[in-house]
């Protein structure tokens, strides 16, 4: 990896609300967004899509287009120093891997190179991990969360309280102390050191699903109790059980209590 000091130019790929701080972080540095690409519409205070119409910046909810224009060598794809993947849920394709003078980065809400894909929040609390971590990492290839790691910053965490939905905000926060301490490293004079990013657990969507299933007859109720709280995360069913082929998600007494809290919080 070359020496990088300078990064002008960028295109931000992303969601959550704790993009929008990534986001004004690069502004602050005077780094030039020339395109944001995130969701439309989403559930957060703080959303791409409204700093993007805040400061003015070329938006896109279709990825599709931005990849259009690549080929098109539309403006805006132009002189492109660094592309950023900021919790950004789809494949990054390969003409926009190769598009970015210094590359193309991706924050991870996971240490890597332990969980990749989208079950570390659930598998680290199963698992009962001391600790949890963020990560960086290049993106080399279409393969998801594989290419050589750049920083990973990891964290305590307590397996026997943390919830899936709790864990999740406290990565947020860490993410973006990653987010600032990359892009600094990024821009200095100093030659990056990398390291690979072999190995680790990946799960697909029905392999998720499938460890969500608590068998009633079997399960001990520790098992089920740490279940409960490792897929806690509304409104997305959490562990559940099947009955006449309908699934139901089981709460304990201390969800309930949160749901509550988080309720009061709203009115």
């Amino acid at each position: 990896m070359p020496k990088v000091a300078s990064i002008k130019n960028v295109i931000f790929l992303g969601r959550k609300d704790s993009a929008v701080p990534a986001l004004e972080y690069l502004l602050s540095k005077k780094i030039k967004v020339k395109l944001i690409v995130a969701p439309e519409k989403e559930e957060y205070p703080l959303t791409l899509r409204a700093a993007a119409k805040k400061y003015r910046i070329p938006f896109l909810s279709d990825d599709r287009r931005l990849y259009d224009w690549i080929i098109k060598r539309h403006p805006l794809t132009r002189d492109i120093d660094l592309v950023i993947s900021f919790l950004f849920w789809k494949k990054i394709k390969d003409s926009l891997i190769k598009l970015a003078r210094v590359g193309c980065v991706n924050f991870h809400p996971a240490p890597l190179p332990d969980y990749k894909g989208r079950a570390g929040y659930n598998t680290a609390i199963l698992e009962q991990k001391k600790t949890f971590g963020v990560s960086a990492h290049f993106i080399d290839s279409e393969n998801f969360d594989s290419g050589p790691i750049i920083k990973v910053l990891r964290f305590p965490f307590d397996p026997q309280k943390e919830t899936a939905f709790s864990l999740e905000r406290k990565t947020q926060i860490k993410l973006i102390q990653l987010f600032k301490e990359v892009i600094n490293l990024l821009r200095s004079k100093d030659k990056l050191t990398l390291f690979k990013n072999e190995g680790g657990l990946y799960l697909n969507k029905e392999q998720l699903e499938n460890l969500k299933f608590v068998d009633l007859e079997h399960d001990k109720l520790e098992d089920i109790d740490r279940k409960i709280r490792a897929f806690f995360f509304p409104p997305y069913h959490g562990a559940k059980i099947k009955v006449r082929g309908a699934e139901f998600t089981l709460l304990n007494e201390e969800m309930l209590n949160l749901i509550y809290k988080l309720i009061k919080g709203h009115e």
